[in-house]
């Protein structure tokens, strides 16, 4: 049975967006290979969930971390429930490797019966990597034979360079229905240009929703450092106003 040529140049056209998925996805990383970091990555939850789950399902080592990742209070309690939909920071450790910053060996999934890689790629990791860079990571020869209970390493976008002279975290920012560089330039106190620059974006009209954008979040620090300053503000705060607390329960 022969193809009509509609079908044809529709086959070619998935083919030109997966084939543009699969570049697109890997920020650049021009860091020494031995360089290390802390990024971000935006995760759309598809169901309610909880930041315990989120946590384990990414390898987060430390719960505080994603506290300070999204400016959630020191207290918020691990069953803490996350709505459907919500985008939730993940921090995660990165590293450089040949010009490219990937996760720096978490988060790791295990393989469930039912799953394939394209699969794990799109729908359980929603298209922050691709099945191709799973394979590539995971040194697979077949993709067809992978084992229920194999563990695979998720190569999260990131990166470690500085963006015009100046310390920056990355975050990997899925691209939403209907947005625009300008409106995700205004949104994270970046331009248009850097954007464009950093993501090698030849026309602002070519961004694509579910692209995944490396935007630098400037006067931003570390997840990890970021949570430890707001810890210490937070318990010498405390300390300030417990004595004055007390002080006013006993007169009263």
């Amino acid at each position: 049975m022969g193809f009509s040529k509609e079908k044809i140049l529709y086959l070619l056209f998935l083919f030109s967006l997966a084939a543009k998925s699969a570049a697109q996805v890997g920020f650049k990383c021009t860091q020494n290979p031995s360089s290390t970091c802390n990024s971000l990555v935006g995760y759309k939850t598809p169901n309610a969930t909880t930041l315990s789950h989120l946590q384990n399902f990414f390898g987060v080592k430390d719960f505080n971390s994603l506290l300070g990742a999204n400016n959630l209070p020191f207290f918020t309690p691990s069953k803490y429930t996350v709505k459907k939909d919500a985008v939730v920071k993940i921090p995660f450790p990165c590293k450089c490797s040949n010009g490219t910053g990937v996760s720096n060996k978490k988060p790791i999934y295990t393989i469930q019966r039912g799953d394939w890689l394209d699969h794990i790629a799109r729908d359980v990791f929603l298209a922050l990597v691709t099945y191709q860079q799973i394979v590539a990571v995971n040194n697979i020869t077949d993709g067809n034979k992978i084992l229920v209970g194999q563990e695979l390493q998720i190569p999260l976008p990131c990166s470690c360079d500085d963006v015009g002279g100046e310390k920056v975290v990355h975050y990997g920012h899925v691209v939403e229905s209907g947005s625009s560089l300008d409106l995700i330039a205004q949104e994270y106190g970046t331009t248009m240009t850097t954007l464009m620059t950093l993501n090698s974006i030849a026309k602002a009209s070519s961004l694509m929703a579910g692209q995944v954008l490396d935007v630098p979040l400037k006067g931003t620090e570390s997840p990890d450092d970021n949570y430890a300053s707001r810890i210490s503000l937070s318990w010498s705060l405390l300390r300030i106003s417990l004595p004055l607390i007390m002080l006013s329960v006993h007169l009263n």
